[in-house]
């Protein structure tokens, strides 16, 4: 979008918005001149704006500029209207990110993937306003998103659109894929990649949330979460007869997961099986890990019923976990804060500093292969041993 009014430099044409519409503002010999575009504040007529200054630059460079026919540099409305209802066959682009959510939905994505990540960029696509079905205009999308987001995101868009256009061309609705060209932004890996909590960070995050007032009830939740690496839908929807005490096993093998529409209340979320086919699994407990879980187990307790609850007796929304509970201990420890899906990292992290395997590791995380846990933690094996000359 364009930029509140300021005052052009000299040479310089200044694009800025008054009422919702679009002018350019510059100085020739002295003289400002103002120009009213007619044209809407979106992304799409700003990059029209934009040709029109350069018009207006260049003619000024070589001394062909008309003060007297301003109005043969303003972007036919017309013009951009006849442009804009091209870009608009049935369905729209719009149309289009909406059956393809509908078919992310179908194929088993998760509700809190369609509302973290899908709405967001069917929202901005709204914003777009224009049908993006050549390079140039997905180009100009990539462009504002990028203008927003940090590179390891923007990155993470640009794939999604990929997909999008690929299974757009799949289904008839595509001729061609428009992001095939793009190319993502160059991320420093070392910075991307999530800091796990040290071992004595765990342990001053466990001691922190025991003796604290408002959110000790929540003390046993963290520590499976860090003991066992579990996703945070997986450790609440944790059951009963998920846990074998006579053997010092925990079966992993569902979720409770958000609703479909992204809802995190306990009453909302729905039961699942895991993400991949591969991801159940049976992880042995530690004594630290089987004396809570023993301690806390009713004497009457129904297998079906869930091991850990909210103080009043429900399913635990982990947003308001994650937000109120797990922040406010991380300030309160003056530990830098991570969400409680980092404390999953955080064990495959230490496993693998203390000598598993990466068939081990990926095991404990659920997952079929060793690809993400190879890509993820593979910096962290088989580092050559220094060689000391003295």
């Amino acid at each position: 979008m364009a930029k509140s009014r300021k005052r052009a430099e000299k040479g310089e044409i200044t694009l800025w918005q008054r009422g919702g519409k679009l002018w350019l503002r510059w100085r020739f010999e002295g003289q400002q001149f103002q120009l009213s575009l007619g044209l809407d504040d979106t992304p799409y007529n700003c990059l029209k704006a934009q040709e029109a200054a350069t018009r207006i630059k260049t003619d000024i460079a070589y001394g062909q500029f008309n003060p007297e026919n301003l109005i043969g540099y303003k972007p036919s409305l017309r013009l951009v209207e006849d442009e804009i209802d091209l870009k608009l066959p049935d369905p729209s682009t719009v149309k289009q990110f909406e059956a393809y959510i509908e078919h992310r939905r179908s194929e088993g994505t998760s509700g809190q993937a369609i509302s973290s990540r899908y709405s967001p960029m069917l929202s901005n696509l709204k914003r777009f306003k224009v049908n993006v079905e050549d390079e140039p205009t997905a180009r100009a999308f990539v462009a504002v998103l990028r203008s927003r987001q940090s590179p390891r995101i923007a990155n993470q868009s640009l794939t999604m659109l990929k997909s999008f256009a690929d299974w757009a061309m799949e289904s008839g609705q595509m001729k061609h894929n428009p992001f095939t060209k793009i190319k993502p932004l160059k991320v420093d890996k070392s910075q991307s990649r999530k800091k796990p909590f040290s071992k004595q960070e765990i342990n001053l995050f466990l001691a922190t949330i025991k003796t604290d007032q408002h959110y000790f009830h929540y003390h046993d939740l963290c520590m499976t979460l860090f003991y066992l690496g579990l996703r945070p839908s997986e450790a609440i929807g944790l059951r009963w007869k998920n846990i074998d005490f006579d053997r010092r096993q925990v079966t992993i093998c569902e979720s409770l997961s958000r609703s479909p529409e992204g809802r995190t209340a306990g009453y909302a979320r729905q039961r699942k099986g895991l993400k991949t086919t591969d991801g159940d699994r049976v992880l042995d407990l530690t004594d630290k890990l089987f004396t809570m879980l023993q301690g806390r187990k009713p004497l009457d307790a129904n297998p079906e019923s869930l091991v850990f609850l909210s103080p009043t007796g429900k399913a635990i929304d982990d947003h308001n976990f994650s937000q109120r509970c797990w922040r406010s201990i991380c300030e309160k420890a003056k530990i830098p804060y991570r969400s409680p899906y980092n404390a999953r990292h955080s064990l495959l992290s230490h496993l693998i500093e203390s000598g598993a395997t990466l068939p081990q590791t990926a095991y404990v995380a659920g997952h079929a292969n060793t690809r993400m846990v190879s890509e993820t933690y593979g910096h962290m094996i088989n580092r050559a041993k220094m060689i000391d000359f003295s």
